[in-house]
């Protein structure tokens, strides 16, 4: 049997061979974090400066350090630069791409994970959070109240959850969060996408980083455990609402 080989478009092509070359980035950011001892706080080379080390395109950049920005090791400060946040796990985990494989199952599969991880991963933030993990959760949480866009509220919720995820300081429960990464953004848009609004998400949310300010391990985990259930039964809301559409 012939297999037929579907043409690509020139920008498609493009895209994938800028894909490609952002993830050899991201391995040669990493390496550069750590051959040259960088800590939390440490500012990384200007744009053209990296453009030229690594001779790539501004894209390929671009794409790399949204990788590492998404994944909680390195922060943009528009004006500023951009900032190591993390070195505790610099090995970047391929995230769960379950892409087309979604189904009804799967979503309660993420909610089951999250319930199990999240919770803990709350208790321990609780315990281990530095003054500046708190800031950075209340400025997260902050912003998201006033955006506009579902996509954009997306990627700043599952940014607010990475963040507890480092603050809990367990390189493991990092990684479980950072493997889990793209399922949960999946997870979170088909909800706030298809939500009147998201009040209670984030009062849920209050409530954990509360719990978190006050050093109250059993509370904060109460707070999650709260959360991630409400979560799921809003997500199952919209599937059945999609079912019965």
């Amino acid at each position: 049997m012939t297999t037929q080989r579907v043409s690509r478009s020139p920008v498609q092509a493009h895209r994938e061979k800028s894909r490609q070359v952002s993830e050899i980035v991201v391995d040669d950011i990493i390496g550069y974090i750590k051959e040259h001892g960088l800590k939390r706080g440490d500012r990384l080379p200007t744009e053209p400066e990296m453009m030229g080390r690594y001779g790539v395109s501004r894209t390929a950049l671009r794409e790399a350090i949204k990788v590492l920005a998404s994944s909680g090791v390195i922060e943009v400060r528009h004006g500023h630069g951009t900032f190591v946040l993390e070195t505790q796990s610099l090995i970047v985990t391929p995230p769960l791409d379950l892409g087309a494989l979604f189904t009804r199952q799967t979503y309660m599969d993420v909610a089951e994970a999250r319930t199990a991880i999240e919770s803990e991963v709350a208790k321990l933030a609780a315990q281990r959070a530095s003054a500046q993990d708190v800031q950075e959760l209340e400025r997260l949480h902050a912003q998201m109240k006033s955006l506009p866009e579902e996509a954009i509220f997306t990627d700043y919720d599952v940014k607010l959850h990475l963040v507890l995820a480092r603050a809990a300081g367990n390189a493991v429960l990092f990684q479980m969060m950072e493997v889990l990464r793209q399922a949960l953004s999946e997870y979170i848009f088909i909800t706030v996408s298809r939500l009147q609004n998201v009040d209670d998400l984030l009062r849920e949310h209050d409530a954990v980083i509360e719990a978190i300010k006050r050093r109250d391990p059993e509370g904060a985990q109460l707070a999650m455990r709260h959360h991630v259930q409400n979560a799921a039964r809003r997500l199952e809301q919209v599937l059945n609402a999609e079912v019965a559409g």
